[in-house]
């Protein structure tokens, strides 16, 4: 069983579209997924209600438990956790279930954006005291070759490096 748990204290940066998105295509790939929506809006819950094919759990998890939780859904090869947009207890269990699998922080082409994860990568760094924690940024909703895109690459770069959070290739 691997974990990703898809994170970001900021709201509005694509980490429930994220979520789904890697379940499907886990669930296409042959892998028994269980998408665990840990955001009191219920976005998941509400794509996996609307999803016709019946190929993925999903559940509910709203208390600071998912990472003791995790561990006991051993049926599954993947588990994804989409994480709410705040931080509290249940956001930081999130990013401590991490340490099952890997931590993806979405974040956007804004220096808002950039400026607001560095309090995600905060609640990462206090989570590294206990525990390890393989993390990711991903660049989300780029529109490619503008000059805000490129400038807020290069500050998205310079603060991962700082924070040992290794930025992905890929671009959305």
């Amino acid at each position: 069983m691997k974990v990703i748990s898809i994170v970001n204290q900021k709201g509005g940066v694509g980490k429930s579209t994220i979520a789904v998105n890697l379940a499907v295509c886990a669930v296409k790939d042959g892998q028994k997924v269980l998408l665990i929506d840990a955001d009191v809006q219920g976005s998941s819950l509400a794509f996996r209600a609307i999803r016709e094919a019946d190929d993925l759990q999903a559940v509910a998890i709203t208390k600071p438990t998912i990472y003791k939780d995790v561990v006991n859904f051993v049926n599954f090869d993947l588990i994804i956790i989409d994480a709410g947009g705040r931080d509290n207890a249940l956001f930081r269990s999130a990013i401590m279930a991490a340490s099952y699998g890997i931590l993806i922080i979405p974040v956007l082409p804004s220096q808002y954006d950039i400026w607001a994860t560095e309090d995600t990568l905060e609640s990462l760094r206090e989570a590294r005291s206990i525990v390890d924690i393989e993390a990711y940024a991903l660049f989300n909703q780029v529109i490619q070759n503008t000059n805000i895109s490129k400038e807020a690459k290069e500050a998205l770069e310079e603060l991962t490096l700082e924070k040992d959070v290794k930025l992905l290739d890929t671009v959305l």
